[in-house]
């Protein structure tokens, strides 16, 4: 999607959890969500393992130069960017687990380079859905050059790492997605994992990130921007039940 288009999304985002969090907070003091959009640089020119390298390093800039606690912070991605999270939180879970973030928010992530999208109805998906199967195999030939050996995959293919030891994360999934069982895929292992403070969060008959769409283009997506709001809502509060922390909280995104 456009810069412009996933900006209004963050600022959608925001409002909603900020919305969210007044009320479970119970307060009227002010609450304040900033969203930080992180740039990387992009296959085909920078392949794997450079994005999840410049998204890690994003992140550490939020820790150290801004000065954010991680306890205030959740990151959030679509798409290939909810792959780049998931990368992002493994990584800093195997180096600097003291400073993984407070959650994590997927939305129909691109976390699987088997191929796995291509089993079961996948025209019927595709169909319906701004990916299309072409658009998919030469992403993931472009994204990782060694992608047909599953033994180079490392975190560019999340969904078969050890997803233990990491914060809470939500994830949310279209069944009219095309890589809709990239997400499905994810919650499983997660679960096999023996993981229990992830929420899968399924909605039927919709296409590939829908919840970013405008509400004047697609109504239904308020639903979607809800039910993350309310995710990234409930764990904010908890966090800042302590008594030395803020009500100020960034969701750092990357699309």
């Amino acid at each position: 999607m456009s810069p412009r288009l996933y900006i209004s999304f963050g600022a959608t985002l925001a409002a909603a959890i900020e919305k969210e969090l007044h009320q479970q907070l119970g307060t009227s003091e002010s609450v304040q969500v900033d969203v930080f959009l992180g740039n990387y640089r992009k296959a085909p020119e920078h392949c794997f393992p450079t994005p999840p390298e410049d998204t890690v390093a994003a992140y550490k800039h939020l820790l150290h130069t801004e000065g954010i606690p991680p306890e205030q912070i959740i990151l959030a991605g679509d798409s290939a960017g909810g792959g780049l999270v998931m990368s992002t939180l493994l990584r800093m879970r195997d180096t600097s687990r003291a400073h993984l973030p407070l959650a994590a928010i997927l939305i129909c992530p691109a976390v699987d380079l088997s191929e796995i999208e291509t089993h079961g109805d996948s025209e019927v998906k595709s169909a319906h859905c701004i990916l299309s199967p072409e658009m998919i195999a030469a992403g993931r030939r472009g994204y990782h050059t060694t992608a047909s050996d599953p033994t180079t995959w490392a975190d560019a293919s999340s969904v078969h790492c050890d997803l233990r030891g990491l914060p809470p994360v939500f994830v949310q999934a279209a069944s009219l997605d095309y890589i809709y069982q990239h997400s499905i895929g994810l919650a499983q292992k997660a679960e096999a994992d023996g993981v229990t403070n992830w929420e899968l969060d399924v909605h039927e008959d919709l296409p590939h990130v829908f919840a970013i769409f405008p509400s004047y283009v697609l109504p239904y997506a308020q639903i979607g921007v809800q039910r993350a709001a309310a995710f990234a809502a409930k764990h904010f509060a908890k966090a800042s039940s302590g008594d030395n922390t803020t009500n100020e909280n960034v969701v750092a995104s990357a699309a």
